[in-house]
């Protein structure tokens, strides 16, 4: 709001003062300290060089011509180059009154009219339960719709389940060894088969890991699977099926918003073939002597991207690069976005690199948003090594948690079992939005559901007190405030409030929920 018409304001006087020289990339940005001011740059710094001045003697010369403006109270300066703003109150109750005339649409903006993005996220693996590594994919991906589309973006998301791969080959022969029929599921509730599935795939990986030639016979039933063999197929389809009814269950169950596609790696089974030929016929990937397909990236420091196995099965890289054309062709992204944790940096790097070289209509445009590791305190997690919490368990846990503290608190509370659900669920999101994506997280219970402090339960406590105030006062007649009528702390709390699109702005320039997340902790912590 009053970043943007700031930064317009100065450019244009740069262009009267200055004549031709060049506008720079100047910062704008609310100081730390709110006695600096509302908004400080450091443009002077950018257009010393430019100009061959002393930063401060531009500082000067920038306050003279921008002193006039109508958003702007008071200048100062402050070495070793910067010039603070303070915004006139005027500005401030103008502001607000438009906000209370369409108080409905208030942080809404269509920036993004126009505009497709793909979201890929909560990415989970067929015949495993979804489990707490699952959790950052799915909050961080879920938040990214929701404000994408607060903007007047295309928000298409989209599960990309993993469905197709080696491990499938894994579970198929621990399967057909024991001779598991799926008739023997019928009677078992979902958490119970997910309990037999995850035991049949670690007994299949000690299998593989325990008999001479183990991997080369789980490769081989994969293989079999990709050529169509009647009985891998069979019962494949039935651990898709079993497990996509786990997936919209634990979908609802974190209040996601619904998925537009539940596109799994088998959906390109029949799109993968092509680009092989593709690759081969420009010369991008040679075909070495045991029939593997490879790019070779060394040179990039990307390593030899193998897009065919020498067994002949596909690889995730040639199931993403199908997927990457795919989805160009299907919805013409303007964005599209991978929620997957940093350990796939290098795959999404060697994926949009030979789709670079493929010459791919929106290789460019397909970024990885990575995020950090999860653990527990007793190290990683993985199913295969049986390290995990279930996302069941940690969202009753969060429930039970959160109850408890609402019977301590208030033992007469109406709904208390649905308020325990949405303190617990919201809980968990605060705690993985707040923290940057990139940084890696250990999960702590104490941690993720403390009710102090920057946390969601304090967040979600002070909107419940504002909205108990507008319910004591009718909530009617609400106005802007007359520029007398303010106190410091109260214009402090305006200025805070009134930049909401700002903070929203800043989410999503790198894709960074904690931003807003922090935003809104500051504007708890002011209100309260």
């Amino acid at each position: 709001m009053f970043r943007a018409q700031l930064r317009a304001a100065i450019s244009e006087k740069i262009k009267e003062k200055f004549g031709g020289v060049a506008i720079p990339e100047f910062t704008m940005s609310a100081p730390e300290n709110p006695e600096h001011g509302d908004y400080a740059t450091n443009v002077a710094l950018a257009l010393a060089k430019a100009l061959g001045k002393n930063p401060m003697e531009i500082v000067q010369e920038m306050k003279s011509v921008i002193g006039a403006h109508e958003l702007i109270e008071k200048i100062e300066t402050a070495k070793p180059g910067f010039i603070n703003f303070f915004l006139s109150t005027h500005a401030l109750s103008r502001a607000l009154e438009d906000i209370l005339a369409h108080p409905d649409t208030w942080g809404e903006s269509d920036i993004g009219r126009g505009k497709t993005v793909i979201v890929e996220y909560f990415q989970l693996n067929i015949a495993k339960r979804p489990h707490i590594g699952h959790i950052r994919s799915a909050i961080i991906g879920d938040a990214l719709k929701r404000i994408l589309l607060s903007q007047g973006y295309r928000a298409v998301s989209d599960t990309h389940v993993g469905d197709w791969g080696t491990q499938f080959g894994i579970l198929l022969w621990e399967i057909k060894e024991r001779s598991v029929a799926t008739t023997a599921f019928e009677n078992l509730s979902f958490d119970q088969t997910f309990t037999e599935l995850e035991n049949l795939y670690q007994a299949g990986v000690h299998r593989v890991e325990n008999t001479p030639g183990g991997r080369d016979r789980a490769k081989a039933e994969f293989a079999k699977l990709e050529q169509g063999d009647g009985e891998n197929r069979e019962i494949w389809r039935w651990l898709v099926d079993v497990s996509m009814k786990k997936l919209e269950e634990s979908s609802a169950r974190l209040n996601l918003l619904p998925f537009d596609e539940h596109r799994g790696e088998s959906f390109y089974e029949d799109k993968m073939a092509p680009i092989v030929e593709m690759v081969l016929q420009k010369g991008i990937a040679k075909k070495t002597d045991d029939g593997a397909v490879v790019v070779d990236l060394t040179s990039e420091g990307l390593d030899e991207a193998i897009m065919i196995k020498s067994d002949g099965a596909s690889t995730y890289l040639l199931r993403d690069l199908a997927t990457i054309r795919y989805r160009r062709e299907q919805w013409n992204f303007w964005k599209n976005l991978y929620v997957v944790d940093v350990r796939q940096s290098h795959h999404f790097r060697q994926v949009f690199r030979v789709a670079e070289l493929l010459g791919f209509d929106g290789a460019g445009e397909s970024e990885h948003i990575e995020y950090g590791f999860m653990s527990l305190p007793t190290g990683a997690i993985s199913t295969r090594a049986g390290n995990t919490i279930s996302l069941e368990s940690v969202l009753n846990e969060a429930e039970e948690r959160a109850r408890k503290v609402i019977v301590e608190k208030n033992p007469d509370l109406e709904n208390m079992d649905e308020i325990a659900r949405i303190v617990g669920l919201g809980a968990l999101k605060y705690f993985d939005l707040s923290h940057h994506r990139r940084s890696d997280i250990v999960f702590r219970w104490d941690e993720a559901l403390s009710f102090e402090g920057n946390a969601g339960p304090y967040v979600q406590y002070t909107y419940a007190r504002l909205k108990s105030i507008l319910r004591k006062t009718g909530g009617e007649g609400a106005k802007a405030a007359k520029s007398a009528e303010l106190d410091s702390l109260e214009r402090q709390l305006l200025t805070s409030m009134l930049s909401l699109n700002e903070a929203i702005e800043d989410t999503l320039e790198d894709f960074m929920p904690n931003i807003l997340a922090n935003y809104l902790y500051t504007l708890a912590k002011l209100a309260n």
